[in-house]
């Protein structure tokens, strides 16, 4: 069933129904007497323009770093957190709400409301009235069509400061952003000089059959109509993140009105062909299917509540979390917008939870895990293009903060692509190899893609990446290289000196973890392009002495490279464990004792957490090739969660819309879990010792999930593949290959090596 199903209107906002065509955003509440439809437009955040960096951190620096190798943790962290944090980067804004009023309301009688996957619309239906509702991609609008005879009054609201008005038959609304905030909590509306931050427009336009239509200061008038189509546009004078809005030249009403004249010229029946003409063949890529049950039709709150009272929930759950995934990356990532943030595109808060920004310690990253092997490579494009922007930016930062080559950025940015270390605690605020993980997205979009012009055009920010590791690091006695001050995360430790807490210490296992990969994907690139000059000689020559993992007297691979006492052994962050995933230096054959000790390292952190660190854990189970024990953690990721009672870092589960939350809602949770679940199926991060890649066919399949299908799943070097089983062994795969390539596929039933010519089809049965 690739359907969200309800009786009964949405009460809050976390049960309203997502669309989304990459750049707007709207959730449908679905109300009888009175419909909100919550807008987002992806440009609209707070701030302009920023360059600010505190010059005096290289001195800063070197204190810090002799407070750490003086084994004084604590103060090191205290000292950090006081004079090495920066200043808050911005927010993600609302646009606003277009709040209908029906003044002859229909019977709630037979009520149903549904978001549906395959054609991404969603339907409501009550009393005689059917309601359809889509974004549209092509025609750059969100369209709403009411079949039955209505009267009502529409009006926009918004809590950005801005002015409602009427242009003809149309309403509008005119906003202004601020130009930042303090605190997280209070907005600045105007800078010191009186400048002011993204200006947009929200605009309204509406044909009807039958009754009338007037626009009456800022208010939509509509009587008596028998089908009404109402179309929405929203666009802003944002132009890039160095350009001031102000001075970008862009007339967005203009451009607000031309949307809407295309699209009203089209009609709906035109605007729905070619919504649906854009939007099925990517979602029909991939789609997964897993046995039905009885009760699966049921709504799906009634569905989630069985799903915790079941000892094994029902698995057609988790291809709805899969294909539920997939939907909503198609709705909030297509080339040319910008990236998803904390929360894709929906958010209805002028303050919302952390920023709602690119926190690039984990969630940014999670949510385009899935991506290339869901056959959604193409979405990826908004956050390559943030990684060149961004390393751009991170330019200065290197320079400034480190006196070092290259590039780095921190834990946090935002539309300005902020590089700098955020306000706030030692355990997020300082993390300057973040770099190097947005960097494995663009080497994971090669692999996966592998075009030697694509790599050509990465290069010199892999290349930047690295030149920044190898100025940060410092050299050891021994002639280890480490980074110091290090954190995980997030995390803290038990300060050994004082018992107190602490997060700054030297060559975490996360912070080598990525410098190892990042240093590997230079020396493998240049190798591809044939380039051998200083920096990948010294690239070669500084990673046999990076700083290797460490082992503790429990088994478990140590976070810290020290065997310091956990401060929280069930925290949510499982970042020493980056190397078995997303990363692939840890493996059954490589590394193995390492591969072991994570697993030791998983188990003691639990299976109950956040709703997307229960992603992660998912995906580090299927990484372990346990099926079953990644399923008890989707269970616990369905858990019903609801707005009164999320708290701040609490239990984690699902809303009623589906979406994911920590609480409260994140939607990296939603990506994290598709990634996990095509984990399950297929896995390609292997390679021979020759450097073949290993296709793993149902590598973890849960033992409930006896049979299923799944299309489109795509593998490093390029493979698509379509996947039937009946039982563990009894399955049958087509396989497209798109480039050369030698592979070993290895199946439950054995291992077979086979070579493939682009355009290539072959098919594996046992």
């Amino acid at each position: 069933m690739e359907k969200l199903y309800y009786q009964k209107e949405a009460p809050f906002w976390e049960a309203a129904l997502p669309l989304g065509n990459g750049r707007l955003g709207a959730m449908i509440f679905g109300g009888t007497d009175r419909e909100q439809i919550a807008l987002n437009e992806d440009t609209l955040w707070s701030g302009l323009p920023d360059n600010r960096c505190n010059s005096d951190m290289p001195q800063l620096l070197v204190e810090a770093r002799r407070l750490i190798d003086a084994g004084k943790f604590s103060e090191a962290d205290i000292f950090i957190t006081k004079y090495m944090s920066g200043h808050d980067n911005q927010q993600y804004q609302p646009a606003g709400d277009l709040n209908i009023v029906f003044t002859s309301p229909a019977s709630a009688t037979d009520y149903r409301r549904e978001l549906n996957l395959e054609t991404a619309e969603v339907l409501i239906r009550h009393g005689g009235i059917t309601r359809t509702a889509f974004a549209s991609c092509p025609a750059q609008v969100i369209v709403y069509k009411i079949t039955g005879k209505v009267s009502f009054e529409a009006q926009f609201s918004s809590v950005i400061k801005g002015k409602a008005g009427s242009a003809g038959s149309t309403i509008f609304y005119d906003g202004t952003c601020p130009v930042g905030h303090e605190n997280r909590t209070q907005s600045i509306w105007t800078d010191e000089q009186g400048g002011t931050g993204i200006k947009y427009r929200m605009q309204a336009a509406v044909t009807t059959t039958g009754g009338s239509v007037e626009s009456v200061n800022g208010v939509l008038k509509v009587k008596d109509s028998t089908e009404t189509v109402i179309y929405i546009a929203i666009r802003s004078n944002f132009k890039d993140w160095k350009t001031f809005p102000d001075l970008s030249g862009i007339d967005y009403k203009a451009l607000t009105a031309a949307d809407l004249e295309q699209a009203t010229g089209k009609g709906f029946k035109q605007l729905e062909t070619e919504h649906l003409a854009d939007y099925q063949p990517i979602y029909r890529r991939s789609v997964l299917t897993l046995p039905a049950r009885p009760g699966d039709e049921r709504p799906l709150p009634e569905r989630l509540a069985a799903a915790t009272e079941e000892k094994i929930f029902a698995p057609s759950l988790a291809a709805l979390l899969y294909n539920y995934g997939r939907y909503l990356t198609i709705a909030s990532s297509r080339p040319g917008t910008q990236p998803g943030n904390l929360q894709g595109i929906w958010n209805p808060l002028l303050h919302p939870p952390w920023n709602s920004n690119y926190t690039t310690n984990i969630n940014l990253e999670m949510n385009y895990w899935h991506v290339e092997a869901a056959n959604l490579a193409d979405c990826a494009e908004p956050l390559l293009r943030f990684v060149r922007e961004i390393a751009e930016k991170g330019k200065q930062a290197a320079r400034v903060l480190y006196n070092a080559r290259g590039w780095c950025c921190h834990h946090n940015s935002d539309l300005w692509r902020y590089c700098v270390p955020a306000r706030g605690q030692t355990m997020w605020s300082f993390w300057p190899v973040c770099g190097g993980w947005l960097c494995r997205h663009l080497m994971d979009h090669y692999r996966f893609n592998p075009d030697p012009g694509y790599l050509e055009e990465i290069y010199p920010i892999l290349r930047g990446a690295a030149e920044f590791f190898l100025d940060f690091m410092v050299e050891r006695p021994d002639g280890t290289l480490e980074t110091c001050p290090s954190t995980s995360p997030e995390n803290r430790f038990i300060d050994p000196g004082t018992g107190g807490p602490a997060a700054a210490a030297s060559g975490s296992i996360m912070d080598m973890s990525i410098i190892k990969e990042t240093f590997e994907s230079v020396l493998e690139s240049a190798a591809i392009l044939n380039k051998n000059d200083e920096l990948v000689k010294a690239i070669g020559e500084a990673l046999p002495k990076l700083r290797k993992p460490s082992i503790g007297t429990a088994g478990q691979l140590l976070e810290y490279g020290e065997d310091f006492a956990e401060m929280e052994i069930h925290h949510r962050h499982l970042s020493h464990l980056y190397a078995v995933y997303p990363g692939c230096d840890f493996t059954p054959d490589h590394n193995r004792e390492y591969f072991d000790a994570a697993r030791v390292s998983l188990e003691r952190r639990g299976d109950i957490s956040t709703g997307w660190a229960m992603g992660w854990r998912v995906a580090l189970w299927a990484r372990f090739n346990d099926g079953d024990h990644a399923c008890r953690v989707l269970k616990n990721l369905l858990t019903p969660v609801f707005p009164d009672n999320q708290g701040s870092s609490g239990k984690g589960g699902v809303y009623p819309n589906l979406f994911d939350a920590h609480p409260p809602f994140q939607i990296d949770g939603n990506f994290g879990a598709a990634a996990a679940i095509g984990e399950l199926l297929l896995q390609s991060h292997r390679r021979t010792p020759d450097g073949k890649v290993i296709v793993e066919i149902l590598p973890a399949l849960p033992g409930d999930w006896n049979s299923g299908k799944v299309c489109g799943l795509r593998t490093q070097g390029g493979l698509t593949i379509d996947l039937e089983w009946s039982a563990p062994t009894v399955f049958k795969a087509e396989i497209r290959a798109a480039y050369d390539g030698v592979f070993v596929f290895k199946t439950p039933g054995g291992s077979v090596e086979k070579t493939l010519t682009s355009g290539e089809v072959i098919h594996i049965n046992k």
